[in-house]
């Protein structure tokens, strides 16, 4: 089987013009602030509640920050996987990372604002609003 450049890729993208939104819930020392240690978990999150809303959005032609690939492990890439296939219904889709990486990129950039509005934009401290979320 023959892999296109997409298939080929070694990273997750996100748009620059919500990385605001992943340094707020990253850069501040107080877990209670800023409930995340890597971008990548604030990634997965949004991606599962773009997944959640049914909202894919696609990424500008502008400026991107990366994840290396091999920073989401095999837990990581499972929950990449099974977005996917949910997305898709079909596993066949499996076969194409790019497409993987593609329909969670997307997810992930629709989601981040549902993350935003529940975890920042709540009264409270962003922790605490993500315990809610989770409960």
């Amino acid at each position: 089987m023959e892999q296109n450049e997409a298939s080929r890729r070694d990273r997750v993208y996100i748009d620059d013009t919500v990385m605001d939104i992943y340094r707020e819930l990253t850069d501040d020392p107080n877990p209670e602030q800023s409930p995340f240690t890597t971008f990548k978990d604030v990634f997965l999150l949004a991606a599962c509640l773009g997944l959640q809303n049914g909202r894919r959005k696609q990424l500008s032609s502008g400026a991107r920050t990366t994840i290396r690939l091999d920073v989401f492990r095999e837990e990581g890439m499972g929950l990449l996987k099974a977005i996917a296939i949910a997305d898709t219904g079909d596993v066949a889709v499996l076969r194409q990372l790019g497409d993987v990486l593609t329909i969670a990129e997307e997810y992930a950039h629709a989601g981040i604002y549902d993350v935003k509005t529940q975890l920042l934009d709540e009264r409270g401290r962003p922790l605490w609003n993500l315990v809610g979320l989770l409960a």
